[in-house]
Parts: structure tokens; sequence; C-alpha cells
């Protein structure tokens, strides 16, 4: 009997038109963005969701383009994941808000979100993957990543340049071969309070709604180099999963937070620059999207060789991190 596997069908992206300079930074704050910081993370302007833009608006967008370019209607997608740590409120969840934006509520379509911060696209895809290979009603998954953290922040620290608003969309189709290689997630609590968005339900919200920083992204404690450290074990992993080799690697993605950290790791696995590619330079840092767009951005520039094995690697606060390999088929 053949196996089943996911593959990688399309993807889309959605990038709002307003920019932010760090010029723009300094003229709303008052705050010098240090060009060390540039140089290091990459980053060289924000993307902005302008007044009546919402992560699932955006989210929708980006599946309109991935499913447009997958040959694909609403109708045909079985399942709904939508990945962010700023959904559109803590409950209900955004994922059946941008079904109903793309015409799927006459379809019944299963819509969820997750939440594992940053890391939501490599988990996402690990998740429908396994669904796919094991249930045969599920033969076009949705997944989705959107981020709009520019609507939590103080707009007081100079680390608040990172952060920008975006999505990415990935269609996962069926087929009768790889497809979907291999793929390593892993979490450490330890770290769970050093930063993020902290109104939640871990105290009365009485409580909660006297404390000014706690609706805001807020940065408790600088996290060790986690990436430096654990990307290329995780890189390792999975190749080793999928018995191939790094010469069989066409592109790496990783989490498109620190240019720096990304270039480090290639170089210590061995690897040339051009087997990786980043956006946070034009789109900012945009979390739980940032992996499908630089995906998507470098297909558009042909990076991406056909029958050879993509990586995407990613890292979110909480602290998650996992990658995944999929030989391309696309």
């Amino acid at each position: 009997m053949p196996g089943r596997f996911a593959y990688i069908r399309s993807t889309g992206i959605y990038v709002p038109p307003t920019i932010m300079t760090p010029e723009d930074f300094e003229n709303k704050t008052g705050i010098k963005v240090d060009p060390l910081f540039i140089e290091r993370t990459g980053i060289k302007v924000k993307r902005i969701a302008p007044a009546g833009e919402t992560p699932a608006t955006m989210a929708a967008k980006a599946a309109r383009m991935a499913l447009e370019r997958a040959g694909l209607g609403i109708g045909d997608i079985d399942m709904i994941i939508v990945g962010t740590d700023t959904p559109e409120a803590i409950s209900p969840p955004t994922a059946p808000k941008v079904s109903h934006l793309l015409g799927g509520s006459p379809h019944e379509i299963p819509a969820f979100d997750v939440n594992a911060s940053c890391a939501n696209p490599v988990y996402m895809l690990e998740l429908a993957s396994s669904i796919i290979a094991g249930n045969p009603k599920y033969e076009n998954i949705l997944v989705i990543g959107t981020y709009g953290m520019t609507r939590f922040l103080r707009w007081k620290f100079m680390w608040e340049w990172i952060f920008s608003d975006g999505a990415g969309a990935v269609v996962l189709s069926a087929a009768d071969r790889p497809g979907y290689l291999a793929g390593k997630l892993r979490a450490d609590g330890s770290f769970w309070d050093y930063w993020g968005i902290f109104l939640g339900a871990w105290k009365p919200v009485s409580e909660q709604v006297v404390d000014e920083s706690l609706p805001y992204l807020d940065l408790r404690r600088a996290y060790p180099p986690v990436n430096d450290q654990y990307w290329p074990v995780l890189v390792r992993d999975v190749l080793n999963q999928a018995g191939v080799g790094l010469d069989e690697v066409t592109q790496i993605i990783f989490t498109q937070v620190r240019l720096k950290t990304i270039l480090d790791v290639m170089k210590g696995l061995g690897l040339p620059e051009a087997k990786t590619h980043w956006v946070m330079d034009k789109y900012g840092y945009t979390g739980s999207a940032c992996i499908y767009m630089a995906l998507h951005d470098a297909l558009e520039q042909g990076k991406v060789e056909k029958g050879k094995v993509v990586i995407l690697v990613a890292s979110g606060v909480g602290y998650q991190q996992g990658a995944v390999a999929f030989r391309w088929v696309g």
C-alpha cells in the first residue's frame, strides 16, 4: 500500500503598506535606533498595519494568495490552522473569523488557533503534515501565520524597533511521496516569564487592569543565546531523521529576528550564505508569519531548487523551538 505524505503546494503573503524607518521611529518615540542594533538584527524598516487591518484580515489576504497559487478555492480546503500570539481576542479564536473572511462558512471547515509564539510556522507544519499523513479525510490544509505585534507596543524602548506586522500562508496537500521528511519540536518553560504579553488568566482581571504594563509586550529578562546553541542541533536532528546530508539542502529558513545569528549558524554548519534567505531588511520582524514570508520570497527569487531539501527553523518565547524538513516537490 503506498504511503501518504504532505507537501508544500503553495505560499502566500500579506505585507502592510505603511513603512517606518529608523528616523520615523525616532520622531515618534524620541529614541534613536543604534546602527549596530540595525546591523546585527538586519531590520532596516518596520511594517505597520493601518487602522482597520487586523491579524484576521492580514491572514485572509495571505491565504487568498496561497489559494490562488495552489489553484484551489476555499471549498477545497479541509482544515484551517492559524498560528499567532497576537490573536483577535483571547476568546473566541481567530481562525473561524479568517475562514469566514475567505468564504469558508458555508463549507463548515474546521478551523482553530495554535500558539507556540513565534515558533508557530514550524509547529503548524509538523501538526498539519501529521494530520494529512494519518487521516485520508484531509487532502488540503491551509496554515497561516499572522502577526500584529505593533498593536502591543508602548513605543518607549529601543528594542520595540524590531516588531512589525504581516502574514504568511502555506497550503499543504496530500501526495504519495514526500514532501514532509522530518520534524523536531522542543520547549523549555523555565523561560516562560522572560518576554511576552502577560495579560491573562494567571490572576483575576480586576488585579491586572491596574498594571499598565500587562496589556503590552514586555521584555522582563534577556534570553541567553538559545538560537545560536540549538538551531544547529535542530538542523542536524531533522537531517538525521530524514537520512539526508547537508549537500542535499537548497535552503534553510530561520526565524527572522537576528541576521547575525542566522549567518553565524550557517557558517557553523559549513553552508554558504546563499543557502539561507532573509526578509527582515524589508519587512521587519513578523514573528508567526516571518518564516512563511521568507520562504515565499526565496521562491520568488528562484532560490529553492526542486528535488532538494528545505529546512525551516523557528523559535519563540515560552521557550519554543522547532525544525521541519521538506523535499521540495512543488
